[in-house]
């Protein structure tokens, strides 16, 4: 958002008006959102999340949009649904919470029953996913092995 040349942060926008819209960047929330594609509605956090809200977070000076797993007395439990660890991320460093995002040109409602299907879905299949993530991350370093001898 800019005014005059002055640029806004995130929190400022949300401090301001209570919601921030703009693109996604990144591939951790795959196939949810699609980078430099998809936009996001974000409103400011006015109370704890819940388990399958999708935070948005400051790690150091980025911001990072990921799904809450578990709620913790000091914040929560997170992970994109397109990584494969956990982050811990205090409460205090919480700025936002994903309500809608436009995917190409479908509108998503984060309260649908569809998409919340889509969330629950997500996190149960994640151990099977981890599993093949391994595996693929052995079968390539083993490739690049052979291919490092052959030459």
């Amino acid at each position: 958002m800019e005014k005059n040349n002055e640029k806004f942060t995130i929190e400022e926008v949300l401090e301001k008006t209570g919601v921030y819209v703009g693109p996604t960047v990144g591939v951790s929330m795959l196939p949810m959102l699609k980078n430099r594609r998809d936009s996001v509605i974000v409103v400011k956090k006015t109370e704890r999340l819940k388990p399958l809200d999708v935070a948005l977070y400051k790690r150091g000076n980025d911001y990072v949009l990921h799904r809450v797993l578990e709620v913790k007395e000091w914040g929560y439990i997170i992970r994109g649904d397109n990584c494969y660890s956990n982050e811990n991320v205090p409460e205090d460093t919480v700025i936002g919470v994903l309500r809608e995002f436009y995917r190409k040109d479908k509108h998503v409602i984060c309260t649908n029953e569809k998409y919340l299907r889509y969330a629950k879905r997500r996190i149960a299949t994640y151990p099977v996913r981890r599993v093949f993530f391994v595996i693929k991350q052995k079968l390539y370093g083993l490739a690049r092995k052979i291919i490092k001898k052959k030459k």
